[in-house]
């Protein structure tokens, strides 16, 4: 043991430095209270609910002798009351930046799922990010982000799901910024994830972040690919949006008893920021979804509406409206997941859904 000893500490010194790597520490802080109608166990009773949430980020960065950079992420979202994970689940990679581009290996999140969470801001991405046949998250996933040419830019990324054909996920994406637009298009398919459904989810992980290999194969097989075009442009004080997503999941579905489903979904916003103050107003729709070529009277328009006021340079307060209008009562798209829609009890007689709800943001 000695002797093992002796010889780690010398193998360290070989590689000790004089100075440490550049580590730094952020995040975000959420507090939330909301009230939400027509909720699952309470006979379509309305609800009050609190989350609190915490993002911490830690961010590593070494100059390499060559002039590239080594970087790192180790980052962990905890939510309470209900949720506490381990540190590294939300995002555990290492990545390489040269003149190229970047490249990263690890757990991570979808390019494609971070561009439509972020473009659906203000209340919008319980729909057009975490409902669809989109991957949230890769636990075995490899990256390459290319270098900005003249506002355009493009990012490449893969799962290594088993290590075989039989399944994994893939996506390009490509974003373009200049004279006042930010225009973002991305296509993905994933093959044989475990987590397959109409929620989107990590890939092959069952909804376990940070996992992997939970895969299926032969008679319960599956695949998935979506769509997304979104464009936002800005002048003055105004900004408005416009975006289009088509998901597809095909052959035998983990909770889509359908050779083939598709859903087409379009999401509209607009915003003006006075000072201090920043209102926003967004409408989606969902289409009637397709099964087998059929369609079904399923589909849902939601408006939203969010005003911010900024207390500080890093925190926001804010209060939101989200109401959900169903085609048929109790049909909800394709969801299986009532959280996708403010606990909403799908199946029940309700048409309607709606949410109000006041917190406040914060950035470190």
């Amino acid at each position: 043991m000695f002797k093992r000893v002796l010889i780690a500490t010398a193998v360290s010194a070989m590689f000790a430095a004089p100075a440490f790597a550049d580590v730094t520490i952020s995040g975000s802080a959420e507090m939330n209270l909301m009230y939400q109608t027509n909720q699952v166990g309470t006979d379509s009773k309305g609800k009050v609910a609190e989350e609190i949430a915490v993002i911490v980020n830690v961010d590593g960065t070494d100059k390499l002798d060559s002039g590239d950079t080594l970087k790192w992420r180790l980052a962990q979202k905890v939510a309470t009351p209900d949720r506490y994970d381990s540190f590294g689940q939300r995002e555990a990679w290492i990545g390489y930046e040269t003149k190229f581009g970047e490249v990263r290996f690890g757990n991570q999140f979808s390019n494609q799922y971070l561009e439509l969470d972020g473009f659906a801001s203000s209340g919008q991405s319980n729909l057009w990010a975490d409902f669809g046949s989109q991957q949230i998250q890769y636990a075995n996933g490899v990256s390459y982000f290319s270098p900005k040419f003249s506002g355009f830019s493009f990012a490449g990324q893969y799962d290594l799901g088993n290590g075989r054909n039989s399944a994994r996920a893939m996506e390009l994406t490509a974003n373009y910024t200049g004279y006042g637009f930010n225009v973002a298009a991305g296509v993905s398919e994933a093959k044989n994830s475990g987590s397959m459904s109409s929620e989107a989810g990590t890939f092959a992980g069952k909804g376990t972040w940070g996992s992997s290999g939970n895969f299926v194969s032969g008679s319960d097989s599956n695949k998935a690919r979506t769509y997304n075009l979104d464009a936002a442009y800005k002048v003055g004080a105004f900004d408005l949006a416009a975006g289009y997503k088509r998901n597809e999941w095909k052959e035998n579905q983990v909770n889509l008893a359908a050779d083939k489903v598709t859903v087409d979904q379009f999401l509209l916003r607009g915003g003006y920021t006075m000072g201090k103050n920043n209102f926003n107003l967004g409408y989606q729709r969902v289409q009637d979804a397709k099964v087998n070529g059929t369609k079904v009277d399923n589909g849902m328009n939601v408006i939203n509406a969010q005003y911010n006021y900024t207390l500080s340079k890093n925190t926001v307060a804010f209060a939101q409206v989200r109401h959900h209008m169903l085609d048929t009562a109790g049909q909800a798209s394709v969801m299986t997941a009532s959280s996708q829609l403010d606990d909403f009890a799908i199946g029940s007689d309700k048409k309607n859904a709606t949410r109000l709800m006041v917190g406040t943001w914060t950035a470190f």
